[in-house]
């Protein structure tokens, strides 16, 4: 059974950022950028088990989705809903962003 997936609202900021971001360096990387975000949501919808547990905070599952930009979710079995909670670049503080 496909789960739904939500990006939280911190989720649709940090994209909207970092399309704007990559905009300022390249026309294609923005798209590139969206079009592997799209593809993991498909994935995650399908199979939100599939990717591993963040070790500090095992609430949250994490995949790196485009280049150093990682995306943290969490699973709700009972509504079978994946919130994609933060869309994050790897040298960002994650840790105290996750809390």
């Amino acid at each position: 059974m496909a789960y739904r997936v939500v990006p939280s609202v911190y989720a649709k900021d940090d994209k909207n950022s970092i399309v704007t971001y990559l905009s300022q360096f390249s026309v294609g990387a923005p798209v590139k950028f969206k079009n592997e975000l799209k593809r993991y949501f498909r994935i995650i919808g399908q199979t939100p088990d599939i990717f591993a547990k963040y070790n500090t905070n095992p609430n949250f599952r994490h995949v790196v989705v485009y280049g150093s930009y990682v995306m943290f979710y969490k699973v709700n079995e009972t509504d079978k809903i994946v919130q994609v909670y933060r869309i994050l670049h790897g040298a960002q503080d994650i840790e105290r962003i996750l809390k």
